[in-house]
């Protein structure tokens, strides 16, 4: 009896301590911030009943996948498709230099396909050091869309140059470029105007390059930017010299940094730069562009620092009595505008009358926030009256043009 007892203690200590162990290894991989661990399926077809193919093929799509998995806790999804083409050759296509162990959990074959369930753990460090060797800056931050409206005007031109004018996308300024660069390092996404389909909104502001703080804040609420940047910079020759040739040259840039759900300003720059160059467009371009880094740097940090303090609101609900509801057509549109606002729950019609409609709204924020949100828009065949606010409710008057 004793016998049994020490050999069934003795059993009982070795299978603690086996799990202490194999549990210390999934702690440490968990706690190490280096490392993920990763369960995902496996699947692959049974080609001419060559099962161990199959198996293998399996195995090595569900390393892909954990790989995957890795990258998107690492990368923002307009990074990933911004950088995709370069994330297959140098992570997807190589999934097994970063996958540090793997174990096949459980595997099964139905009919013509073979699935495995495979935990891996991934090096998301090694993951880190391709996308950062690669140009690619790792962010697990919800930072902001960037758009920017900057006008540029360099030495040797006789008007500001900018990207909405009626050549649109043509035109991209070398502070911009290099605000750009400096806020993308710094986690942000920034729209390519390329991209960009030129919409009636252009129409109004082609031929000004100084846009106002509603006119900014319009166009990029229409091309889904979540701040826009607007402003101007300048490049002039300097009054130091250095024998006949050498010349050096100033370039400023002047920035804002606006919300497009609310208009509020949330950053602004004014960054001066030097340089030194025997040509007046080469002197000035690199000073435009050592200006343009110094002012995205120092907008990056405001605006992070705005986002990161953002407090979620608090959610509130009132009503919307809109009048002139009798155009069913900008009733609609009026309704998919308001539902489309950052911040707005829902919004269901509670009653219609014959030319009146109420609107039960759930919004973070109060009334005014949302009526301020509302007057940013743009309705096309009507405009708005908000001629009343309370905490209770908004009164809006549909104007048709």
């Amino acid at each position: 009896m004793y016998f049994y007892s020490v050999i069934k203690k003795s059993f009982l200590i070795i299978f603690i301590l086996a799990v202490a162990a194999n549990l210390s290894v999934v702690v440490n991989a968990e706690e190490d911030a280096s490392k993920k661990i990763i369960e995902v399926i496996g699947t692959s077809t049974i080609s001419g009943n060559d099962i161990a193919k199959a198996r293998d093929q399996a195995i090595k799509n569900s390393l892909v996948s954990a790989v995957e998995l890795a990258v998107a806790d690492l990368l923002p999804i307009e990074s990933m498709i911004q950088n995709f083409e370069t994330l297959n050759k140098i992570l997807y296509d190589n999934s097994s230099e970063f996958v540090e162990y793997y174990k096949v959990l459980t595997e099964l074959e139905s009919g013509k396909t073979y699935r495995v369930l495979v935990q891996a753990t991934v090096s998301t460090s090694v993951i880190e050091q391709k996308l950062m060797s690669a140009g690619i800056k790792v962010c697990k931050k919800n930072m902001p869309n960037i758009l920017f409206f900057i006008a540029e005007q360099n030495l040797g031109d006789i008007l500001p140059q900018y990207w909405w004018t009626e050549d649109l996308g043509s035109v991209r300024g070398y502070s911009e470029t290099a605000m750009a660069e400096s806020m993308i390092r710094n986690g942000f996404f920034v729209i390519d105007q390329k991209s960009l389909i030129k919409n009636k909104a252009f129409e109004a502001v082609k031929y000004k390059p100084d846009l106002s703080n509603q006119e900014a804040v319009s166009l990029g609420n229409s091309l889904h930017a979540d701040v826009v940047i607007a402003g101007s910079s300048k490049a002039d020759i300097a009054p130091n010299t250095m024998g006949e040739n050498i010349k050096s040259f100033k370039g400023i840039v002047s920035a804002r940094a606006l919300r497009t759900d609310t208009g509020e300003e949330i950053a602004s720059t004014m960054q001066t730069a030097a340089s030194v160059n025997k040509d007046n467009v080469e002197g000035g371009r690199d000073a435009l562009l050592n200006a343009g880094y110094l002012a995205g740097s120092d907008l990056s940090l405001q605006i992070v620092n705005k986002w990161q303090k953002e407090v979620k609101k608090p959610l509130t609900t009132f009503a919307i009595i809109a009048e002139g509801t009798r155009y069913l057509s900008n009733f609609a549109v009026f309704r998919s505008v308001l539902n489309e606002i950052p911040g707005v729950i829902t919004a269901q019609t509670s009653e219609m009358k014959a030319d009146e409609a109420t609107i039960i709204v759930n919004f973070q924020g109060n009334a005014k926030e949302l009526a301020d949100a509302l007057m940013l828009k743009n309705f096309e065949s009507f405009g708005i009256n908000i001629y009343e606010i309370s905490q209770s409710h908004l009164r809006v008057r549909l104007i048709s043009r």
